[in-house]
């Protein structure tokens, strides 16, 4: 993932950063150790 922030960052001039979580934790976020972050990132969060 760190390849795709990196090209991401040479296209832009943004930097991200890549966060994996597992389906079980996207379906009950309530279970990740910051819920709060998991249901920003449902609402403000762009998939590449």
């Amino acid at each position: 993932m760190a390849d795709v922030a990196y090209d991401v960052l040479l296209d832009t001039g943004v930097l991200i950063q890549p966060l994996p979580i597992w389906e079980e934790e996207w379906r009950h976020p309530e279970a990740f150790m910051n819920p709060a972050l998991l249901r920003n990132i449902s609402r403000e969060g762009v998939r590449i």
